[in-house]
C-alpha cells in the first residue's frame, strides 16, 4: 500500500525524494520501498524518516485504527 502521507510530506519539505534518501546515507531505492509499501521501516527509521523531512513520525506513518467486531 502506497504511503501517500510520506510523499505528500516529501513534496511540502520541498526536497525531492532523493536528497532526503542521500540526507539519511540510504539508497533512493530504499525510501521509494517505503513510500510505495514495500519495505516497512522500523522505527529508528520512522524517526530519522520523520526528522530529515521536519514532521512528527505520526504524521507520516500513522497508527491503524482496528476495526472492532461487536
Amino acid at each position: 500500500m502506497c504511503n501517500l502521507d510520506l510523499k505528500i510530506s516529501i513534496l511540502k519539505s520541498g526536497k525531492y525524494a532523493y536528497q532526503v534518501a542521500q540526507e539519511l546515507g540510504w539508497h533512493p531505492t530504499k525510501l521509494s520501498q517505503i513510500i510505495s509499501g514495500v519495505y516497512i521501516p522500523d522505527q529508528e527509521e520512522k524517526e530519522l524518516l520523520a526528522n530529515a523531512i521536519g514532521v512528527p513520525v505520526a504524521e507520516i506513518f500513522p497508527e491503524p485504527n482496528p476495526q472492532v467486531a461487536v
